[in-house]
């Protein structure tokens, strides 16, 4: 196991020095590793044995069956590695996704006409979803684990064109980083609208925030949550509608750090995620408090956004990213 840590260690950083992080390569002769798959290797010893026979035996029959199997063993070495050179990766963004959920990390891919059957898949990353290939476009899936800013690792790619053969690979560093938010934990804390600080400029009041209210219909636009849809007067007939809702007036909600419930300041974040979700499905006006940071309270999809990316990236620093040469 030490000796296998080991050599694992030093061919990572072996790859870090000759295949550096890039969020796009093409791949050539200087990125690229080919050997016999066991059924090459398979092969190889057959065309040997056949050749021994042949010398052995006299045999030009034997003989050139075994100089034909090498010719071809020979073209399928150079195929492999022209199947593969040239074909140009690039990464993608991932969308941002809760901890413990699948995060799915695009990448873009360029090759010519006669190149073909490529296989993708996360270096040390458990397999989880099989990879969706869609013309130019790959999709590679790994679980996100923790909050925060998360590294898939390297992308390996690699073809057993056109026999089998041979495998030609390449493990390459797309510098994806995909961004976390906290596990949501449902928390019994009641979100009551806040009309003041610690310092007396605001109160609070005892009136629930994101009390929504019936406005009317509105034409239903692609995208929109099936939940708003108006489905009764679907069912009549007439059309795809939506339901329409507005916030009773009240003061906005804040959400602070130090009056959750949880033990540890993971749950905590955790339980603000939750809150954030449900303050933003009830359309509330609502603010966030974190150490250092205040988010003034407002409501729609980029506060949540704003609100969701503080929580995740509370306590850390952002890493550098892949160069694009």
């Amino acid at each position: 196991m030490q000796t296998h840590q080991w050599f694992s260690s030093r061919f990572e950083r072996w790859l870090q020095r000759h295949v550096p992080a890039r969020s796009h390569i093409v791949l050539n002769r200087k990125n690229l590793f080919i050997l016999p798959t066991w059924f090459g290797v398979t092969y190889l010893v057959t065309c040997f044995t056949l050749f021994l026979l042949g010398t052995n035996y006299q045999n030009n029959l034997i003989l050139f069956l075994s100089f034909l199997l090498s010719s071809v063993f020979v073209s399928c070495l150079l195929l492999s590695h022209k199947n593969m050179s040239g074909l140009a990766l690039e990464a993608a963004e991932p969308e941002p996704q809760f901890a413990e959920q699948v995060m799915a990390f695009p990448v873009k891919i360029q090759h010519s006409a006669e190149q073909g059957q490529f296989y993708f898949s996360l270096q040390k990353q458990p397999h989880v979803l099989d990879p969706v290939i869609k013309g130019q476009q790959v999709v590679v899936y790994a679980k996100a684990c923790h909050r925060g800013y998360f590294k898939p690792g390297r992308l390996t790619v690699y073809s057993l064109f056109p026999l089998g053969l041979f495998r030609v690979w390449s493990h390459v560093d797309l510098g994806w980083q995909g961004l976390v938010y906290p596990k949501p934990i449902e928390t019994n804390l009641v979100l009551d609208s806040d009309a003041g600080d610690q310092q007396g400029d605001l109160g609070r009041s005892r009136a629930k925030a994101g009390f929504d209210e019936f406005a009317g219909l509105k034409t239903y636009q692609v995208g929109e949550s099936l939940k708003s849809v108006a489905w009764k007067q679907l069912a009549q007939g007439r059309g795809w509608h939506s339901k329409a809702f507005e916030q009773a007036q009240g003061a906005p909600v804040w959400l602070t750090l130090n009056e959750q419930t949880g033990r540890d300041l993971e749950t905590k974040l955790s339980q603000l995620t939750s809150q954030v979700l449900q303050l933003d499905e009830q359309n509330a006006l609502y603010g966030l408090r974190l150490s250092g940071q205040n988010i003034t309270p407002a409501q729609g999809p980029s506060h949540k956004l704003a609100c969701l990316t503080a929580l995740a990236t509370y306590g850390l620093t952002a890493p550098t990213k892949a160069g694009v040469n």
